[in-house]
Order: structure tokens, then sequence, then C-alpha cells
């Protein structure tokens, strides 16, 4: 499993764990500090993770 592919299960996981508990408010705010924690391209992995598969 590649690094990206190993990056994007780990932030699905967090998400499937947290969002269902969180109102619309919080759920951006959380999404927002997860993308800006990564950095470059962390947007670009958030959108990816959050989306259906």
């Amino acid at each position: 499993m590649s690094e990206l592919e190993e990056q994007r299960t780990v932030l699905a996981a967090k998400f499937e764990a947290m969002l269902p508990h969180l109102e619309e408010r919080q759920r951006r705010l959380l999404i927002g500090a997860e993308a800006q924690s990564l950095g470059h391209g962390g947007i670009k992995a958030v959108a990816r993770a959050v989306a259906p598969p």
C-alpha cells in the first residue's frame, strides 16, 4: 500500500468515527484543521478521504 493510500485510509477511519457526532460547523472546522495540519496537498488528501468511494 502506498503512503498516499495509507494516509487516505487513516483519514477516512478518523472521519468515519468523528463526523457523525458533529454538527455542520464542527465538521467543517475538523476537516479544515486536518487539511491545514497536513500542509501541501492536505486539502486534496482530506477531500479524497471524506468523499464517498
